[in-house]
């Protein structure tokens, strides 16, 4: 979706609504392996040095089960306002765009990416078993145990006598 500011009226909202086609992008193939479907909405206001977008959406997503690696589709909402300047104002939560054009599509991708869950788990998957010279471990597990284990390299540093006679 692509707004133009030039044609935008100064303090008057304007509202558009666009089904965006993802298809052609691959987001994230650990994270989320496609986005089927997505339609947004976007409330553009032009203060005349900044626009406001409030931007607003749902998509239909296909993310990755964490234990299989199998396909599992969401369904997400997504809701922020964002606010693009054409000078540079300094502010973290106003973007830089030079141009009169703003494509919002990289803006709306990341809002469906963070609203996306990392950790996804299909109904009925479980974690897999573990096999000859390897273990499967829960993320709770390993922290536990990565947080009890010494690193065994520098163990012998513990038996080293320090001469403190030293007086060179």
């Amino acid at each position: 979706m692509k707004l133009n500011r030039a044609i935008l009226p100064i303090g008057k909202p304007e509202t558009f609504d666009e089904d965006i086609d993802f298809s052609s992008l691959k987001p994230d193939e650990n994270h989320v392996k496609k986005i089927n479907k997505c339609l947004a909405k976007v409330i553009a206001t032009e203060f005349g040095d900044v626009l406001q977008c409030a931007i607003s959406g749902e998509a239909d997503v296909v993310a990755s089960c964490s234990y299989t690696l199998e396909d599992v589709p969401l369904h997400v909402n997504f809701k922020e306002t964002l606010y693009f300047s054409n000078e540079v104002v300094g502010s973290q939560e106003c973007y830089y765009e030079p141009g009169l054009e703003i494509d919002l599509d990289p803006h709306i991708l990341a809002l469906i990416l963070a609203e996306v869950p990392h950790n996804i788990t299909k109904s009925g998957a479980s974690l897999p078993k573990s096999g000859n010279g390897y273990r499967v471990l829960s993320e709770d597990d390993y922290i536990k145990e990565r947080s009890k284990k010494k690193n065994s390299a520098f163990d012998v540093l513990d038996s080293l006598e320090f001469d403190d006679d030293n007086n060179n």
